[in-house]
């Protein structure tokens, strides 16, 4: 069932979410950061990391769990490589900074590998892939937190729902943009559904006696995408990440030792300088050729078109910026809420 929506033009939804960030603690960069990530991506129609986080983010600098006010620092420095303490910053700043580090070691080494640990929810992993392309890179982004989610085979949960993106620029068109969570149904989806009371995919949650539901009050572990394959990008993910930078995340968690968790995300920032492989237009051109002709192939029954990874939400983005976004009732009830604890006023809709 389609639920009911209101309409917001961006600029005015950006400069609400800004000041309620500000109101809450963040500085004028960090809140214009912030609400550039989450309205962005409202306006792609991702949701599940849109505004509808921001209720739980302002309950996370109230307890603590976020710091308004972090010192972000480079703790570990060695050629292409770096590794950066977050000091529990929001997401988006963290990995803002991240991949801006990633790309300027790039721009000199070719290769910018950063690992930005301590941080909190990063929110939509294609916004940062897509920085790097800004700057005339391929930009690489993945993130690691606590267990959510089943390992193929499991009853339980055991590994986190690790997102990937990647972002590899075009010559004539938006980039292609890769972002997915290793989960069958990510875990702001789940959340979403919970909320609005909206029954579940089948095959994509198991409630907690470890059987599968389509009942979103029930489900509490998310499945892996596509069983094994899922699961072990997942497990890769949280290698190449949390244990990569001597963090680990899961196996403290699954050891029952999360009395004194030493990170709450941590994530992986990669910028690829593609002038040192190879002349960066002929790279786009070449790019763009490829596209074309997969758009090209014949559609399979059911299909009225080949969509390249990013292409809808890019579709949406230019439609919904020319026009307005469209927001969940219950979402947007929730923000005003948030809103009325700093005496902030809603822009009218």
């Amino acid at each position: 069932m389609q639920q009911p929506t209101i309409s917001i033009r961006a600029d005015d939804l950006r400069q609400f979410v800004t000041d309620i960030f500000k109101a809450a603690g963040f500085s004028d960069d960090s809140a214009a950061i912030e609400a550039k990530v989450l309205v962005w991506a409202n306006a792609r129609g991702v949701d599940s990391h849109g505004i509808f986080r921001i209720p739980r983010y302002i309950d996370a600098i109230a307890s603590g769990h976020i710091n308004a006010h972090p010192t972000l620092k480079v703790i570990r420095q060695s050629g292409a490589s770096c590794t950066i303490d977050a000091d529990r910053a929001a997401g988006p700043v963290a990995m803002t900074f991240g991949m801006d580090s990633a790309c300027d070691i790039a721009s000199v080494q070719t290769i910018g590998w950063t690992l930005i640990t301590n941080t909190t929810h990063t929110g939509p992993m294609g916004y940062y892939a897509r920085e790097a392309v800004n700057r005339g890179m391929i930009g690489i982004v993945m993130c690691s937190s606590r267990p959510l989610m089943a390992y193929h085979g499991s009853a339980a949960a055991a590994l986190p729902t690790n997102p990937i993106a990647i972002a590899i620029p075009r010559a004539n068109a938006a980039p292609l943009v890769l972002d997915m969570a290793s989960s069958a149904i990510a875990w702001g989806k789940l959340l979403q559904a919970k909320q609005a009371g909206t029954d579940l995919p089948e095959g994509v949650a198991m409630d907690a006696a470890g059987h599968m539901t389509t009942d979103p009050a029930k489900a509490v572990v998310p499945m892996p995408m596509a069983g094994p394959k899922g699961a072990g990008l997942s497990l890769m993910i949280e290698c190449l990440v949390s244990v990569l930078a001597s963090i680990p995340l899961v196996e403290p968690s699954l050891n029952n030792q999360n009395d004194s968790p030493r990170a709450w995300q941590n994530a992986a920032a990669i910028a690829v300088n593609i002038a040192g492989f190879t002349d960066p237009n002929e790279f786009a051109t070449n790019v763009d050729a490829l596209a074309i002709q997969l758009k090209q192939q014949p559609t399979a029954s059911g299909f009225d078109e080949i969509l390249m990874p990013g292409e809808r939400g890019d579709r949406l983005l230019e439609e919904r910026l020319k026009s307005t976004i469209p927001v969940l009732h219950t979402d947007w009830d929730q923000l005003v809420n948030v809103a009325k604890r700093f005496n902030i006023t809603a822009p009218e809709i």
